[in-house]
């Protein structure tokens, strides 16, 4: 049993969801040489026939103490609004966006994000970098525990990024094969009916939080097939070290959303200041006023208003429901804008929301 208390997603369609575990025999994980490196990923999509299939729950046992123990807030048992194993909705294939959080993050805070957009119209794949990663649930009942590093310094967030690049190529490459019929889960258990047909791997996109902002922005310019990406409130680069889409640039679309908490601190101007000199494709950076950093997760609809105060470091003065709302808009409206070639979008005039300023 359970209780749900993400807001609903915004879309028409209802919303499935399944996990894959990844493997790629080829590469050692980069934090325990002695295994191939291998992730969990979540796949939201738009469903059929949800009557017949449980409501999934928002994370594991196991997963739900180590998020109390490292953000200090006590969490109930939660049910997403996404159906286990529901069949795809047959009739169209739908564009493909991956998700990847915040250095030392889970992929399960951002669910509430991958369910909007699966309800209208995409599917969705939230990534786990296992070792960095609170702790990550594999099929067989063994978990991977985070990865203790000597310090959270700029070694150790290169070490992260390098990670991140590679395993988005493993999870493209195994949306490719199971697009093609292939079950890529390493246990090859059964997937959900007519997922495979589900992808659109014609139009990808990728959004990511913080470090993950970094990951999407870096890997859609180091992969031709990621078509549009967004960064939500994290540097182009890790601190003075830019990166390759800061000095070089990229020729595809980029939205950057920044919270006010980030953008008095100021550690992303310099890669931001870069990446808007050499960029040659279509850019723009929004502000979301009142707001921290977490506010672009699912964090602040978690966080019992009463307890609110005592994570002010995590997430800002800004209502819980309006941050929700407006960072589901124009994300969606980002991918509506650039994957559906959809006009008339919210980004196609300037913002009318008090909550948000237009930065460049």
């Amino acid at each position: 049993m359970g209780v749900s208390v993400l807001p609903r997603p915004g879309g028409q369609s209802p919303v499935g969801t399944t996990t894959l575990h990844l493997v790629d025999a080829a590469r050692p994980d980069p934090f325990r040489p002695e295994r191939s490196r291998e992730l969990m990923v979540s796949v939201f999509y738009p469903a059929a026939q949800i009557d017949k299939y449980p409501r999934a729950h928002y994370a594991s046992t196991v997963l739900i103490p180590e998020l109390e123990k490292r953000f200090g807030i006590g969490l109930p048992g939660l049910l997403t609004n996404s159906y286990s194993g529901a069949p795809a909705l047959a009739g169209s294939a739908y564009p493909v966006i991956l998700f990847t959080p915040g250095a030392g993050v889970s992929r399960v805070l951002s669910t509430g994000l991958a369910e909007d957009l699966a309800s209208r119209g995409y599917v969705v794949v939230t990534i786990d970098h296992t070792y960095e990663a609170p702790v990550v649930e594999f099929p067989d009942g063994r978990f991977a525990q985070f990865a203790p590093m000597p310090a959270f310094d700029k070694e150790t967030r290169h070490r992260y990024a390098d990670a991140r690049m590679l395993d988005t190529q493993l999870v493209l490459d195994s949306l490719a094969g199971l697009a093609r019929g292939a079950n890529p889960d390493a246990e090859h258990r059964e997937l959900p009916a007519g997922l495979d047909r589900a992808l659109d791997l014609d139009r990808i996109g990728m959004v990511g939080h913080s470090l993950g902002g970094f990951t999407a922005v870096e890997s859609m310019h180091d992969d031709r097939r990621i078509d549009a990406a967004i960064d939500l409130d994290g540097q182009i680069g890790i601190d003075e070290d830019l990166g390759r889409a800061a000095t070089e640039g990229v020729d595809r679309p980029v939205l950057v959303m920044t919270s006010q908490q980030a953008t008095e601190v100021g550690d992303a101007v310099p890669s931001l200041d870069a990446f808007w000199q050499h960029t040659t494709g279509w850019k723009r950076q929004l502000m979301l006023r009142d707001s921290a950093h977490y506010d672009f997760t699912d964090m602040p609809a978690l966080v019992p208003a009463i307890a609110r105060p005592a994570t002010k470091q995590y997430i800002g003065p800004i209502p819980a429901d309006r941050a929700t709302t407006l960072v589901r808009t124009y994300v969606a409206a980002m991918f509506d804008k650039f994957l559906r070639d959809r006009p008339n979008t919210v980004l196609d005039q300037p913002p009318t929301d008090p909550e948000l300023v237009l930065n460049r």
